[in-house]
């Protein structure tokens, strides 16, 4: 196979034009490296077959430890194209990525976005707020008969002493907010997990009581609910209500969308709105919207991956991933022309600097990015 036939190929193969047996034979290419009028500089490169096989592998590694923003063979075809054409052949990864350099990277290290971090006030009922980054660790207040305390791994843990039947009107509330660029993990009075993401508040009582135990959220939180039968978790987002006993499930609720998500991972939910009510069983999805309820199975591993510390990507649109990108980086976001129809598969580690989520999308060559100051401009290409 000559260069030219290659690239031909590969031009067939990304746009979806090639039968099986094309297919077959383009998979393979990487035992076509050493390709018919291709031109090689032994004296500065090296042997041939040592210098593409390290190569080879050096981009196979590169996919393997970032996040997995193409197809792999297309990418692996770029790469093969590359060496092919002589383009900028170095033998270090550091080195071609100097030569493939994009508008974000030289921006980027001038502007340096940093990820979120442990960041959350706590509003008392009083109406008297803790920022919970800047308070020390130990007993931060007391509510009633409850110790709200902040531990040295960065967490609020609830403990209440009472016992009988509270008044009503007595029992205080309280509510922890995390800003944009923040995250919180806290534990409820019956020691209910939650973990808080960026721009999102639930609000509790100080001390559960009577046949339920409700709290009320706005954002997205992962839950893992104490069991306790008689008396069943009430999470309230907006017109849906999520009833559970004892399990483990993600809702994503936030303001600027239309529709509540809960991905249940473990036991079992009721789901209710205004129109219908659905159960979930773990690894299904209830997208409760003004229409009703839809169900759908779902990667349960995805809808929890921010907790875990990724973004991850499922033929989502570039508007959602910026929104995602605005509340975690707490950075504005500016759209120049229509970006509709460009979505991406990833997943990257969030923790990163943002330049790392934009450096991977502009490697589609679908868009461009552009900052100023905590502004990401978007562009097409």
């Amino acid at each position: 196979m000559t260069k030219e036939q290659y690239v031909l190929l590969y031009e067939k193969y990304i746009s979806g034009k090639c039968n099986e047996e094309e297919k077959r034979l383009f998979e393979q290419y990487s035992d076509e490296f050493s390709l018919d009028n291709a031109q090689w500089d032994e004296d500065n490169l090296g042997d041939e077959k040592q210098a593409v096989a390290r190569m080879y592998k050096r981009f196979h590694d590169q996919i393997n430890y970032q996040a997995s923003w193409f197809n792999r063979h297309k990418f692996l075809a770029a790469a093969a194209i590359l060496i092919i054409l002589g383009i900028g052949i170095y033998l270090s990864i550091n080195q071609l990525v100097k030569i493939n350099t994009s508008p974000t990277d030289l921006v980027v290290q001038k502007n340096s976005i940093h990820p979120g971090g442990k960041k959350a006030i706590l509003t008392l009922q009083d109406g008297s707020q803790i920022i919970l980054d800047n308070s020390k660790d130990g007993i931060v207040a007391n509510q009633a008969s409850t110790v709200i305390t902040k531990t040295k791994n960065g967490q609020i843990v609830y403990n209440s002493s009472h016992s009988g039947s509270p008044d009503l009107k007595s029992v205080p509330y309280n509510s922890v907010t995390t800003p944009r660029g923040g995250e919180y993990q806290l534990s409820l009075p019956d020691n209910t997990k939650v973990w808080l993401n960026a721009e999102s508040t639930i609000r509790f009582p100080a001390v559960f009581f009577g046949k339920e135990r409700k709290v009320e959220l706005s954002g997205e939180a992962y839950f893992e609910v104490t069991p306790n039968k008689e008396m069943p978790f009430k999470v309230i987002v907006d017109n849906t209500e999520v009833e559970v006993l004892g399990t483990h499930f993600n809702i994503n609720g936030y303001k600027d969308k239309t529709d509540v998500n809960t991905t249940l991972l473990e036991g079992a939910v009721k789901l209710k709105n205004n129109k219908r009510e659905e159960v979930l069983k773990p690894g299904q999805s209830g997208i409760s919207s003004a229409s009703g309820i839809k169900v759908k199975q779902v990667n349960v591993e995805d809808a929890v991956a921010w907790k875990n510390g990724y973004f991850v990507f499922q033929d989502e649109d570039i508007y959602s991933i910026m929104a995602k990108a605005s509340r975690w980086y707490d950075v504005d976001v500016e759209f120049r022309g229509n970006m509709k129809g460009k979505s991406f598969f990833g997943k990257v580690n969030r923790y990163d600097n943002i330049r790392e989520l934009l450096k991977n999308m502009e490697l589609t060559k679908e868009v461009q990015f552009k900052i100023e100051g905590r502004r990401v401009i978007v562009m097409g290409k």
